[in-house]
């Protein structure tokens, strides 16, 4: 292929548009990977706070590992951490405000194909990594 041939022009438009389109595309899969692990607003009702991390980490496809945490509030409240309503701290954005989250830890001496968990509703600080005004990982409560 010569260097001006339209096939090579055409792979290199099509490679930019691919770069520019991914780019977005990750940056939202990151986020809504975020969304999909520890959102839950409004907190789903199922009784005790033991079972409610049993059938949410089941859901959510996290069953078996060490705990996660759920934080019980909107998309605008979680983004507001990382805009106007966080203390960088590290590299990192802890929240102004206190959110009410539930933390789910993997019960001790359970194998892990039996998983269990316990759950405890707190209202806490949170601290998450933020990319491009969006978090993205979460990374403590306080």
């Amino acid at each position: 292929m010569s260097p001006r041939s339209p096939h090579r022009r055409a792979l290199l438009l099509l490679l930019v548009i691919m770069a520019t389109t991914l780019l977005p595309w990750s940056q939202a899969t990151s986020y809504t990977d975020f969304l999909k692990r520890h959102q839950d607003n409004p907190k789903s009702d199922l009784q005790s706070d033991s079972t409610y991390c049993n059938l949410m980490m089941q859901r959510r496809h996290l069953n078996c590992q060490r705990g996660n945490t759920f934080i019980h509030a909107s998309e605008q409240q979680l983004t507001s951490i990382c805009n106007s309503r966080g203390k960088n701290l590290d590299g990192n954005q802890t929240s102004k405000t206190l959110f009410p989250i539930t933390i789910c830890t993997r019960g001790k001496g359970l194998r892990r194909v039996f998983c269990r968990y316990k759950g405890k509703s707190k209202i806490k600080r949170i601290r998450v990594t933020c990319e491009k005004g969006l978090p993205v990982h979460y990374i403590s409560h306080a």
